[in-house]
């Protein structure tokens, strides 16, 4: 039987949409579905949405800062990414965990989420989906 997860999972963290129009999409997503401001990050043509526990994450790649984002093909996707929020979990154990089992880590760092600032882990599922293993902030 192989091991357990070095980690539980706690729910979504957030999901980052890509959007055409930021005014119309937030209009949408605040004035529509109840969300709320978190915080805007201009630099990367991103704003932050609270959705109860957790974060929608809106880029506009319509613009330069957001074209980080931008699918290869037009229509070609409009999400980047979804992020799960886990327990806390030893980075050592975590990269064990996945080396085990064939699981590259395609991009890492501090990352901002519904609870706050911690480290992630990002991972192709087989279908080339990104997620986001997302650890909570540090005590």
């Amino acid at each position: 039987m192989p091991a357990p997860p070095p980690f539980a999972l706690e729910g979504l963290d957030h999901v980052v949409l890509l959007v055409a129009d930021m005014e119309v999409a937030k209009h949408f997503y605040c004035d529509v579905l109840g969300c709320s401001v978190d915080r805007a990050l201009p630099q990367h043509g991103m704003l932050q949405l609270r959705a109860g526990a957790s974060l929608i994450d809106l880029v506009d790649i319509g613009t330069k800062e957001g074209a980080w984002a931008k699918p290869p093909v037009e229509g070609g996707r409009n999400m980047d990414h979804v992020a799960l929020a886990t327990s806390p979990w030893d980075e050592d154990a975590m990269r064990a965990y996945l080396a085990a089992r064939e699981v590259a880590i395609v991009e890492e760092g501090m990352r901002y989420g519904a609870k706050g600032d911690g480290l992630s882990f990002y991972v192709a599922d087989p279908f080339g989906n990104v997620i986001e293993l997302k650890r909570p902030p540090e005590p």
